[in-house]
This record gives structure tokens, sequence and C-alpha cells, in this order.
């Protein structure tokens, strides 16, 4: 059974799992050589690409868990969605989210409003979200409130290398478990302690 393999429902989010490191597939990434908010790097330990502001896995994270699953919500789900994620980041929580759906969007938006930080995991790689030069806001709404991606208050995380394109879809389980997986710090290897030199 592979990490993804399970479908998403209430009591996974709240259940501890271990996880078991999967091999590479492919070549093996090359090694980091600039901290993570200045160039994309993959850290080894979660298997991930993190770019941006590392030090934020260290804080207190929460997810709107109405952003996850179906992303068929009506206008006042997802102002409740919107209203939910600004109680944490009024709370002074660092919020977890996709960019995927509509949902997940509203709740990425209400940091910038607030200028918090934000962790974004996102379905493919850097260049494609965040723009050839990666330093373009991933959807329209967010560049409404900041017209560039700044990787020293947000962090993009991704599975998939830099030039990797995404998953289009609107619906993704895949990111969904992801973010409820590194909010319960049950992501293997992830920075949840101090890191060193990100």
């Amino acid at each position: 059974m592979f990490l993804f393999d399970w479908p998403l429902r209430p009591e996974i989010v709240d259940r501890k799992v271990t996880v078991a490191p999967r091999p590479l597939r492919g070549p093996k990434p090359p090694k980091r050589e600039m901290p993570f908010h200045i160039e994309p790097g993959f850290y080894e330990d979660g298997e991930v690409w993190l770019y941006g502001n590392a030090r934020i896995l260290q804080g207190n994270l929460a997810f709107v868990a109405g952003a996850l699953g179906s992303n068929h919500q009506s206008l006042a789900e997802l102002n409740a969605i919107e209203a939910e994620a600004e109680r944490y980041v009024l709370d002074s929580k660092v919020l977890v989210c996709g960019i995927h759906s509509p949902a997940h969007q509203r709740a990425a938006v209400v940091p910038l409003r607030w200028g918090s930080p934000r962790i974004l995991v996102l379905s493919g790689g850097f260049k494609h979200h965040l723009g050839e030069d990666l330093d373009q806001e991933p959807f329209r709404a967010a560049r409404l409130w900041r017209y560039k991606w700044d990787p020293q208050t947000d962090l993009a995380i991704s599975r998939r290398a830099p030039e990797k394109l995404p998953t289009f879809a609107t619906h993704n389980p895949t990111i969904d478990r992801m973010i409820s997986l590194i909010v319960g710090r049950r992501w293997p290897g992830l920075l949840f302690e101090a890191p060193i030199g990100v």
C-alpha cells in the first residue's frame, strides 16, 4: 500500500499515521547549495521540494477542514471556509492549504490580507505555479492582495521537481492528505524541529 492509497475520511485526519519513505523514481535531485528562501531545494529527509521560509514549519500549523475533499461548496460554505481561515490567522496560526480548488484559494488568500505567513502545498513544480522566475502568486485572487510571491514570508511544498507539471484536477485528494499530515506533524522527516541552515 502506498502513502496515498487510502480514502480521505475525517477519522484519517485525526488518526496517527506512520509513513514509510518510498524510493525516489528517476535520478537523484541535486544537492542543495542555498537556503530554501533563496532557491528551491529537495529536502531529502521529507522527500519533498521546498521553496520559501522553511522555519514556519515550526509554527502553530492549522488547516481549514472544510476546504478538503469535494470541490463543490456553496457560496455560504466558501464564506464559512474563509471565516474559519481568518480565525486561525488572527489566532497566530500558520495556515496550510492548497491552491487547486476555490475552497483552498479562499483560505489561501486570508493570510495575505493580514500579512501572515502561509504554507502552500502544490501539485506541480514551483515553476509551473509560481512562474519561471518563481516570483508570481499562484492564482489570480492572490495577485490582487500581493503581486509577487514572497519566499521570505511563505513556504511552498511540492512532491514534484520545480520543472514538473501539476495534476490538473480541482479535487486533489493527494494534496488534501499531504495538508492533513503536515499539520498533524506526521509527515516523516519534515522540518518540524528547529532546522539548521535553512
